[in-house]
């Protein structure tokens, strides 16, 4: 099984830097509220532990839990804390990031060739779909560092 992955600072200061911008771009959040959020953020990377691949149903439960948590201090509205939620649970339900999350889990659980097989037939069957006329135009290739089948649609930001 390959080592997991652990991002070196440069890397976390650039998750850091493009959260940061995430937030500038809300219109709802002002400079206390950014830097709470950002608090919870940076400390939430601190604490994260590499070995264990990310679960989207924790990851939401632990945002729902800290945005409980903001909002009964008041540091963000109803409103915020829902459009907060959405926009983190939007980039989970992606089908070339749910593919990825799996490929990951199963790389971790079942190692990395039995993985793999499971990522080729994938785009094995997305392969035939498309020759049948049921998946559409060619998908263009996903960023470096991500295996070919994973099949992004849009880039995606790594952080390797």
């Amino acid at each position: 099984m390959s080592q997991p992955f652990t991002p070196t600072q440069e890397q976390r200061d650039q998750m850091v830097a493009d959260f940061e911008a995430l937030l500038r771009e809300q219109s709802g959040i002002d400079a206390a509220d950014r830097d709470a959020l950002m608090h919870h953020f940076t400390r939430a990377l601190d604490e994260a532990k590499p070995d264990e691949v990310a679960d989207p149903q924790a990851l939401m439960a632990n945002l729902s839990q800290t945005l409980d948590v903001l909002q009964e201090s008041r540091v963000i509205e109803a409103g915020d804390r829902d459009g907060l939620s959405k926009a983190f649970a939007e980039p989970l339900n992606n089908p070339t990031v749910k593919r990825a999350l799996e490929f990951a889990q199963r790389r971790q659980r079942d190692g990395e060739d039995k993985a793999l097989q499971w990522l080729q037939a994938q785009a094995d069957g997305e392969t035939s779909a498309a020759a049948n006329g049921n998946g559409g135009g060619a998908t263009p290739a996903p960023p470096a560092g991500l295996p070919s089948s994973l099949g992004a649609k849009r880039p995606v930001k790594t952080y390797r």
